[in-house]
């Protein structure tokens, strides 16, 4: 048996997982809340502890691999202990301080360098947020900034930098070629919000390792001092490339809190039109291709939220089994799923939650039905765009991932029933987590390329897509897009 250990810092919860790399199959799996930055040491060495006591007697772990949520992150004091709390990307502060980068950079400028819009999420934004609202935090003496994943390599290892992936999201590294990526964070684009060099990670080469586990709190927990740790990267890259998603013409739909649809390509396609679209330009984590990325706030996120809102009381396993028992049934009405704006495609900060179609409320059954159509057909759209921005059909297969995918048949067959492609599931329940661990070992050497994480054929409709389909599509796209209000 080859293990590796990988963890996950998401939005919600950390995950951290003990991988049969050969299977490959999780062995173990350990969750926590995602903790504040300064209890991150305490909570993580517990979790691992677990997975590592979980297996009994066997091989120590090859490799530690950490993923994470990106464009979150937290200030350092000089020496390397958090400054407060995360500040996520969720976050909305630092609208004003994107809008008057835009300005000053350029909109168009900025998104050709770095393939990510000027936004409230991006940490240059919150960078510059910083500078006027906490200068003691970042811009004074001699602190750090430390994304999610960094601060649990520097956790580990003593050493602060973070990956390709991960930088990319910052607005402050420009996308290079696949294949030749940049070294460091971009030195003008840190000056624009008063940062130098010094002040970030550093940025590791696509397999590059950033260290070996130190003696602390996690050799204590059962991980031996001297394993090797590499920052696997953005969470959405990281279980795409789990899932077997690699070369172009494939695509993967990543669902959690968040949805992300990224489709691998074989050239960079114009950028303007991917901005416009609220799309990102990006690489797979391997740095060989380019990737477009389109990203949703509103998914298992919108799910919980509706739960709370509206059934709070229901038995949510017997109400998507009610679900899935409609089978197909019509498209008519469906949600539209924004509980905090749209991203992509035609992005819309204004865009809200609200019910599409027949106007009298139904029964909890139908209205959840209404729900996840609407979300698969969010889903839908942003794979079409993709398509439409690439110039060519984005993937020949779809491949769904992540525990709201692995939990919901319900949602998993609305999803096929809408696709134009094939539709394969990764039932693991932590992709990410997994993926993060399988990538360790490969860049450790322990094996040359590290095997897919299982997958089996989401049944759907035979035959061409139906027009019901189609229609409801249109009148999603319709109805999203009426009256849209500016990014």
């Amino acid at each position: 048996m080859l293990t590796a250990l990988g963890i996950d810092v998401g939005t919600t919860n950390t995950k951290v997982v003990l991988v049969d790399v050969l299977t490959p199959s999780v062995l173990a799996v350990a969750s926590a809340p995602t903790p504040a930055p300064s209890d991150m040491a305490g909570v993580l060495a517990g979790l691992v502890g677990r997975v590592l006591r979980a297996p009994g007697e066997g091989p120590a772990p090859v490799a530690v691999g950490i993923a994470s949520m990106a464009e979150t992150g937290v200030p350092l004091t000089a020496d390397d202990r958090p400054r407060g709390d995360w500040l996520r990307w969720d976050g909305h502060r630092a609208g004003a301080e994107a809008a008057a980068l835009a300005a000053r950079i350029g909109r168009e400028e900025l998104f050709a360098a770095t393939g990510v819009r000027a936004s409230a999420k991006i940490p240059l934004a919150t960078w510059e947020w910083l500078r006027t609202h906490e200068p003691d935090a970042l811009h004074a003496g001699a602190g750090r900034w430390a994304g999610a994943a960094d601060l649990v390599g520097l956790l580990l290892t003593g050493r602060l930098a973070t990956d390709h992936t991960l930088a990319g999201r910052t607005g402050a590294y420009r996308l290079g070629r696949p294949g030749a990526l940049p070294a460091a964070f971009d030195p003008d684009l840190l000056a624009e919000v008063g940062l130098v060099l010094s002040r970030v990670p550093d940025v590791l080469a696509p397999g590059e390792l950033l260290g070996t586990v130190v003696d602390g709190p996690f050799p204590a927990a059962g991980l031996p001092a001297g394993t090797p740790v590499t920052i696997a990267g953005h969470d959405h890259p990281v279980g795409t490339w789990a899932a077997g998603v690699r070369e172009p013409g494939q695509s993967a739909d990543s669902v959690g809190t968040a949805e992300a649809v990224c489709s691998v390509l074989v050239a960079d396609p114009e950028p303007g039109p991917v901005a416009a679209a609220g799309m990102s330009l990006v690489r797979t984590v391997t740095g060989a291709h380019p990737a477009l990325l389109a990203g949703s706030s509103s998914a298992g996120g919108a799910v919980a939220w509706w739960l709370t809102a509206h059934a709070p009381d229901a038995d949510v396993d017997a109400l998507m089994a009610e679900v899935e028992a409609l089978g197909d049934a019509p498209l008519d009405p469906f949600v539209l799923p924004y509980v905090h704006g749209r991203q992509t495609p035609a992005p819309d900060a204004a865009a809200t939650f609200r019910r599409v179609g027949e106007a009298a409320e139904r029964p909890p059954r139908d209205e959840a039905f209404a729900l996840l159509a609407g979300l698969s057909l969010q889903a839908r759209w942003m794979l079409d765009e993709q398509g439409r921005l690439a110039g060519t059909a984005a993937a020949t297969s779809l491949t769904v991932l992540g525990g709201p995918m692995a939990a919901n048949p319900a949602w998993r067959r609305l999803k096929a029933r809408v696709t134009p492609v094939p539709v394969r599931l990764v039932a693991e329940a932590e992709p990410v987590a997994a993926g993060a661990a399988l990538l360790a070992a490969q860049r450790v050497g322990a094996v040359d390329e590290a095997p897919a994480l299982p997958s089996v054929d989401v049944p759907g409709p035979s035959g061409p897509e139906g027009r019901d389909v189609a229609a409801a599509l249109a009148r999603f796209v319709e109805a999203a897009t009426a009256g849209v209000h500016a990014s």
